[in-house]
């Protein structure tokens, strides 16, 4: 099992920071330990949407949350965010998520789709994983689906489509080049 949360503070709100992931050699360990930031006080009670209700009554079902989980999920003005029901002191696991609910290059692997992935890059992979899963009305994740955004505005979407449209500008230079090349070399 992987801890997935560890932090200290009263009534906080349990979310990742910038520059808080894991570096490219240890993917599913923090280097350090998550913040908790304080944004909401004691009692103070946000209804979630039925999906993220369901969501958290699968995480209970998998083992990922029991009576004693001291944080419940809730918006936050970063959007869903988990929130403290109690002090966490340094150190606590908060949530262990089983490596069989990992969705990384391994679960590609042993799935079904495993051996179409093979000699693929591993986020390509996981990728593609993510499209049939999400897809699929009986897929183990369904729930965990149900919660992400359908949308977002985040500007790492606005990278990837420019990644995009100057790929295809530099593969239409490329074989202009190569046409022009191959009617100079046939004069």
């Amino acid at each position: 099992m992987a801890s997935v949360f560890s932090a200290c503070s009263s009534s906080a709100v349990l979310f990742y920071r910038r520059n808080s992931f894991p570096s490219k050699g240890s993917f599913f360990h923090l280097k350090r330990p998550l913040s908790a930031n304080c944004v909401a006080s004691l009692g103070t009670e946000v209804s979630v949407s039925p999906a993220v209700d369901t969501f958290w009554q699968w995480l209970k079902e998998e083992g990922v949350v029991s009576a004693k989980t001291p944080v419940k999920p809730s918006v936050v003005p970063e959007g869903l965010g988990l929130v403290a029901l109690k002090d966490i002191s340094r150190n606590e696991v908060v949530l262990q998520v089983p490596k069989r609910l990992w969705i990384n290059p391994d679960a590609v692997a042993a799935s079904e789709i495993g051996k179409v992935c093979i000699g693929l890059k591993p986020w390509l992979a996981v990728a593609l994983f993510l499209i049939r899963e999400s897809s699929r009305s009986n897929s183990l994740w369904k729930h965990y689906f149900s919660v992400l955004p359908k949308e977002t505005d985040s500007t790492i979407y606005w990278w990837v489509s420019f990644a995009l449209l100057v790929r295809v500008c530099l593969d239409k230079i490329i074989q202009k080049h190569f046409r022009e090349k191959k009617i100079r070399g046939k004069k």
